[in-house]
């Protein structure tokens, strides 16, 4: 009797071990599949972690990792966690215009004794055509929305924590970046010391602003709806423009949809300096870059850096991330509703012809944080970022910030 109960307990012990296993397996889909490192701008240590979540391959990230490579922890300052544009990834903050990446926004932090990691979301490694062809089961991209990308930079952070238990994490970034990092903030206030927004909002009560973007987010919603998870056109195309605005930017531009008789990169400035108003330039008065096609210039922005920034763009765009941009922006509270309930520092840079008046709505929603906003009328949505005075204004009023308030 004593040995058959004995028996069955084992028996039950291994049962429950599996189903234990199977929750733990079941709670943490993300496995590492390969991690690369390198020594970049002479002697910062790169690590680059490709992760895979679930079953299915297309649905991988790269988690990047740059320090210092010689300092002890015990001199890090902190962790800066950037996320990145809709159109790019990390590297859209390591792109320089020398192609050394000393002058990166991210060595300008690393060489400071932050640790600075990033994220690339899952289209990284898709080149154009792969889904239209066949090639590539794209359909996981129905997924791609502001959702999946908080589970991986939730997944992103506890790596960080586990690696450098104690240091305090920033989070941050440019455009959908910054929409990310408050949707990070809104999911998990006490999760990060601080954060760093720059042009980036998913909340705005301006009327026209909404009206819009409702239409907007019907629109993706259909798509959705009827198979359509992606674009595939604009990144190539956008690419494609940046190009030959550079080789040959006084040839005629043959590129649909812009003015008769006018050159490659004069169609280049239109196209940063006067968008239409459409699901990524998503409020009236809205452009990229403050410029003129007809004087063919810009009036802020450093152009070679720019250039190289596109250079770096994906090839697709998840239509569920639009959808969850554009439906914010109509009023959709899923990402914004518990933003009071932050009350770390916040330093924002807002452009007026960006999302700018939308910024300071978003700073209202942050009632416990203390928030500090810079501002520039003049500005569009990058010109704060690809500056020809983006140390002075950007990097060092963020560094200052840093050290004044989160990791102080």
């Amino acid at each position: 009797m004593k040995t058959a109960l004995k028996q069955l307990f084992f028996a039950l012990f291994i049962a429950t071990q599996i189903l234990l296993a199977a929750g733990v397996t079941h709670a943490q889909p993300y496995q590492t599949i390969n991690t690369q490192e390198s020594i970049v701008g002479d002697d910062l240590s790169r690590t680059v972690t490709t992760v895979q979540s679930g079953a299915n391959p297309l649905n991988r990230f790269l988690m990047t990792q740059v320090r210092k490579a010689g300092p002890p922890d015990e001199a890090i300052k902190g962790v800066i966690l950037l996320l990145p544009p809709l159109g790019s990834g990390f590297q859209n903050y390591e792109a320089t215009e020398n192609g050394n990446y000393n002058d990166s926004f991210v060595a300008f932090f690393a060489r400071r004794n932050f640790i600075v990691f990033g994220y690339s979301p899952r289209q990284h490694s898709l080149t154009a055509g792969s889904c239209e062809s066949g090639v590539i089961d794209c359909s996981p991209m129905a997924d791609w929305g502001l959702a999946t990308i908080g589970s991986d930079v939730a997944y992103i952070r506890q790596q960080i924590v586990d690696q450098y238990p104690g240091l305090k994490i920033v989070v941050g970034g440019l455009s959908m970046g910054s929409i990310v990092s408050m949707a990070a903030l809104n999911a998990q206030p006490n999760d990060y010391a601080g954060a760093i927004l720059i042009e980036g909002a998913i909340h705005d009560p301006d009327a026209n602003v909404r009206a819009a973007n409702a239409n907007f987010c019907a629109g993706a919603e259909a798509m959705l709806a009827g198979g359509v998870y992606y674009d595939g056109q604009s990144g190539p195309a956008f690419k494609a423009l940046n190009q030959v605005a550079q080789a040959a930017p006084n040839a005629p531009n043959v590129f649909p949809g812009f003015p008769p008789g006018i050159t490659n990169h004069q169609a280049f400035v239109l196209a940063l300096s006067a968008p239409p108003l459409s699901p990524v330039t998503p409020r009236p008065g809205y452009f990229n870059a403050a410029g003129s096609f007809v004087e063919d210039r810009f009036f802020y922005v450093n152009e070679p850096l720019l250039h190289a920034n596109i250079a770096t763009f994906f090839d697709y765009t998840p239509v569920r991330a639009l959808r969850d941009l554009n439906c914010g922006l109509a009023g959709e509270t899923t990402y914004t509703n518990n933003l009071g309930a932050f009350n770390g520092p916040v330093i924002m840079f807002a452009g007026g012809h960006g999302f700018g008046s939308a910024m300071f709505s978003t700073a209202q929603l942050m009632t416990s944080a203390s928030v500090t906003i810079n501002f520039k009328q003049e500005y569009g949505h990058v010109d704060y970022m690809f500056s020809t005075n983006h140390l002075h204004e950007l990097e060092h009023p963020i560094l200052t910030w840093l050290l004044q308030k989160p990791f102080k």
